[in-house]
């Protein structure tokens, strides 16, 4: 996993470069793109809703097989770093005909989503060839998503960004005993989910992701003082802020991760740092030499019997 982050601060801005050499989507409106993906996948579904300011929609990819006529005369975008998640693939044959095109956002070409699909948007990244969590494979998903949405930005402080963030994390002082929850509202919600991804895969840990607005409403009510609650509010965002202030003064043990530039796509990947340095730190904190999914056996067999 190490390795991988590392790897973005040369791989990130080159796959950036190509996507920006690719016509083929510019002009679509968003409000006819349709987003959907699993796990960290349907993270970065979110975060395309939200960049194009909620016009475009995402969804469960099994739930828009539910629902499939949404996706009459739509774009569907389906992004899959392995192109074998059979949910993705049955959504896709079955929209076929009813979806206006159906692109494949994936690592592999070959995989049964790409032979499914009508077009493909190849992820480039430089994977450390071990199973790991996901940290390049969900960056470039995110770049992959942005980019049909608006113009990419230069991508030149990743070196600056990355080391920051490295430091950060080590600064970071969590309560041992406490689970987590992350807690975000546009961007920062599925930031927030990516997050809590991270805490389950690399650390065997309870985490939780929620709505700013919703957590005053009913959660608050369970939360302990032992809990590390992560605010993350990537862009201007005045509520997440004012949260983070109100339950740091009341005893709560809050943490806020706040973006340093306007541009939400820079701002989004400033973010995503902290929170992989986040769950490295504390893996090594744990002492683990790997990530827990990939040391329970049992589970990952589990977990891919559920998914392919």
């Amino acid at each position: 996993m190490e390795e991988e982050i590392h790897n973005q601060i040369e791989d990130l801005p080159a796959f950036a470069n190509e996507l920006g050499r690719d016509h083929r989507f510019r002009h679509l409106d968003p409000s006819g793109m349709i987003f959907t993906g699993s796990g960290d996948s349907f993270a970065s579904s979110l975060f395309a809703h939200y960049l194009s300011g909620m016009q475009a929609f995402a969804a469960d990819p099994f739930e828009l097989q539910l629902y499939r006529r949404v996706t009459k005369n739509k774009t569907l975008f389906i992004t899959s770093v392995s192109g074998k998640t059979i949910t993705n693939v049955q959504l896709a044959k079955r929209v076929r005909g009813l979806a206006k095109k159906r692109v494949a956002i994936t690592a592999n070409p070959r995989s049964p989503l790409a032979k499914e699909c009508d077009d493909l948007i190849q992820l480039r990244y430089g994977g450390s060839g071990i199973l790991t969590s996901g940290t390049a494979s969900f960056s470039a998903s995110l770049l992959a998503v942005a980019s049909l949405i608006r113009q990419l930005p230069k991508l030149d402080s990743l070196l600056a960004m990355e080391r920051r963030s490295a430091e950060w994390a080590r600064r970071l002082r969590v309560h041992p005993r406490g689970s987590f929850l992350f807690v975000g509202s546009g961007i920062g919600y599925s930031l927030a989910m990516y997050a809590a991804f991270k805490i389950h895969e690399m650390l065997g840990l309870p985490a939780q992701y929620q709505h700013t607005e919703q957590l005053g409403h009913s959660q608050l009510f369970s939360l302990e003082k032992t809990n590390n609650l992560l605010f993350l509010a990537p862009s201007s965002d005045k509520k997440t802020s004012e949260m983070f202030r109100v339950l740091s003064k009341n005893g709560f043990h809050a943490y806020l991760l706040k973006g340093g530039t306007r541009d939400p796509i820079l701002a989004t990947l400033q973010v995503m740092f902290r929170i992989q340095h986040l769950a490295l730190n504390l893996g090594r904190k744990m002492g683990l030499q790997e990530c827990t999914f990939v040391t329970d056996k049992k589970r990952l067999a589990l977990s891919s019997r559920l998914i392919y």
